[in-house]
């Protein structure tokens, strides 16, 4: 009789402790009230399963039931794998690409309330997602309104010109970097003039009495988008555009550069002496303008930095770049009135488009003459202007009107910094969650799709908080190989973590047990930081037929 038993396994990863946050942040709630929907399967469940494959199975987006029923999802929210299918969720895609905006609103004060998410304190950033296949729209008809974005040909962040892009525009909190909303943008849309709409957004999106404190990087820095901070009743911080009138005001205040108790955390243990030094010396500066016909003046401060670090790598880049201009232009000397090198154009042109390739080419000057139908070439290194290049190096300036008394000039360094956990959040879309890349049907479904993987990206920023939090600044053992310590865990290392967490199916004979496996050591410990009651695994295991 023995013999007849069969023992099966679905695994189903970290799907418990997912499912509890998706519960706890109310997801299938809001969309359900948020968004009209008339399919057989509610919105609100469609969006949870959805969000599931992208942080279990972050592959493309395909087989979606075949998944969902190795995975348990299907038991858990009552589905068929055959009631997934590609039209149904291409639709469900494009609903809630619709609603975007109140969808994310719905979030931001679901995560304030349920998790004391301070959301005042924002990142914002932009990145591409690179396209395959062909994006190809038809044109709007009169009095038809666009679809949401537009794939382009843009300057992509990986360097390729021969691929589409849309771009996406991410904020994030200071509060565990956790994201608060998103702007769809197209794949050639300028940075500068995204900050306004954004803006908009937020105000819409935060609670009334907030005073945002609004983190970007030099694209933020135009008086309109400034004003528009400082009418909103915010306030900024940005890296500064480095114009040729600011280096000049810098050289002059090279003298009052003092250090600043700054030092990034890959030398936070190194003692003082070996970490990478940081100067810098502040100024006041005004803007004025008007915003919304209404007279609105900014002052603020300008923060001059000289990085170590920077200056290195700016130095070393020089030379590089240098050695290959120089090398062209060698070579043009060496065959100066032979091969094709023989008419003032073909040289000039030449010499010219060697400059062009690095912004060093400026460095260079050359004299070219002609005697008896004979050309001279003289040339070398401006020695004034190379001066002033290396004196440049390492130099870069923040805007803030952030008060002085409270955020100093090392504050200031510092909060701008913190910066990188927008750019952590934008690798974790394109890694862990895999947003690119991808191929939809149709713009509007790309636009869907990112919905769902930044609202993954919430409940995984969340979980990373919260283990974090519980951890009280203490290493957490287990989630590195060798039993390493991790002193912030990583929400795809807490992901990781669950990976061989399976239910177990006992058949004997036309009976069926489903059981869950038991919970190793950190496993059961990142439950107990993730701060799941056991009653929340009571509930998985009923809805999941166990």
């Amino acid at each position: 009789m023995g013999k007849s038993i069969q023992y099966d396994t679905e695994i189903i990863g970290a799907f418990p402790a997912i499912a509890e946050y998706l519960k706890k942040l109310g997801v299938a709630k809001i969309v359900d009230d948020v968004v009209p929907w008339e399919g057989n399967i509610s919105l609100g469940t469609l969006a949870e399963i959805l969000i599931l494959n992208r942080m279990l199975n972050p592959k493309a987006l395909m087989r979606v039931g075949e998944w969902a029923q190795n995975a348990g999802v299907t038991q858990y929210y009552g589905v068929t794998a055959e009631q997934l299918n590609d039209d149904l969720l291409g639709r469900a895609l494009e609903r809630l690409s619709e609603y975007r905006a109140q969808v994310e609103t719905a979030l931001v004060i679901s995560s304030i309330r349920n998790f004391d998410l301070d959301v005042a304190h924002v990142h914002f950033d932009i990145t591409g997602v690179e396209l395959y296949g062909s994006y190809e729209r038809q044109l709007s008809t009169e009095g038809e309104e666009s679809g949401p974005l537009q794939p382009a040909y843009g300057r992509t962040k990986s360097g390729r010109k021969n691929v589409k892009q849309i771009q996406l525009g991410l904020n994030v909190t200071h509060d565990g970097g956790v994201p608060i909303g998103h702007l769809p943008l197209d794949g050639n849309a300028a940075e500068s003039p995204v900050h306004i709409e954004n803006l908009k957004e937020l105000r819409k999106r935060l609670p009334s009495n907030t005073r945002l404190k609004y983190v970007a990087d030099c694209k933020l820095d135009t008086p309109e988008n400034l004003l528009t901070i400082k009418a909103g009743r915010g306030q900024f911080l940005c890296a500064g555009v480095f114009s040729p009138k600011l280096q000049d005001e810098f050289l002059k205040r090279r003298e009052q550069l003092q250090p600043v108790d700054y030092a990034p955390k890959s030398q936070a243990r190194l003692p003082p002496e070996k970490r990478d030094q940081y100067l810098a010396c502040e100024m006041l500066d005004s803007i004025s303008g008007e915003v919304n016909g209404r007279k609105v003046t900014s002052k603020h401060r300008v923060v001059f930095v000289w990085s170590q670090a920077k200056a290195r790598q700016e130095k070393a880049t020089r030379e590089r770049h240098v050695a290959k201009i120089q090398a062209e232009f060698e070579a043009v000397t060496r065959n100066l009135n032979r091969y094709s090198l023989k008419t003032e154009d073909v040289i000039v042109r030449r010499l010219e488009s060697a400059k062009a390739k690095y912004s060093e080419g400026e460095l260079f000057e050359y004299a070219l003459t002609c005697r008896k139908n004979r050309y001279h070439l003289t040339w070398g290194l401006n020695a004034k202007a190379v001066e002033r290049w290396e004196q440049l190096e390492g130099a870069y300036i923040l805007k803030t009107d952030y008060p002085i008394r409270q955020y100093p000039t090392a504050s200031i360094l510092g909060e701008y910094k913190s910066q990188i956990c927008v750019e952590q959040r934008m690798h974790y879309l394109k890694g862990p969650l895999a947003v690119a890349p991808m191929f939809l049907e149709k713009p509007e479904r790309i636009a869907g799709l990112l919905c769902i993987v930044v609202w993954a990206l919430i409940v995984l920023s969340l979980m990373e908080r919260q283990v974090r939090r519980s951890l009280q600044g203490k290493p957490m053992y287990g989630l590195y190989p060798e039993n390493r310590p991790s002193p912030a865990p990583t929400g795809p290392a807490i992901l990781n973590a669950f990976s061989t967490l399976c239910i177990v199916i006992v058949k004997n004979g036309a009976s069926q047990l489903r059981q869950l496996a038991e919970l190793s050591p950190v496993q059961e410990k990142l439950i107990k930081l993730l701060g799941i009651p056991p009653g929340g695994l009571q509930t998985f295991k009923r809805r999941c037929g166990m």
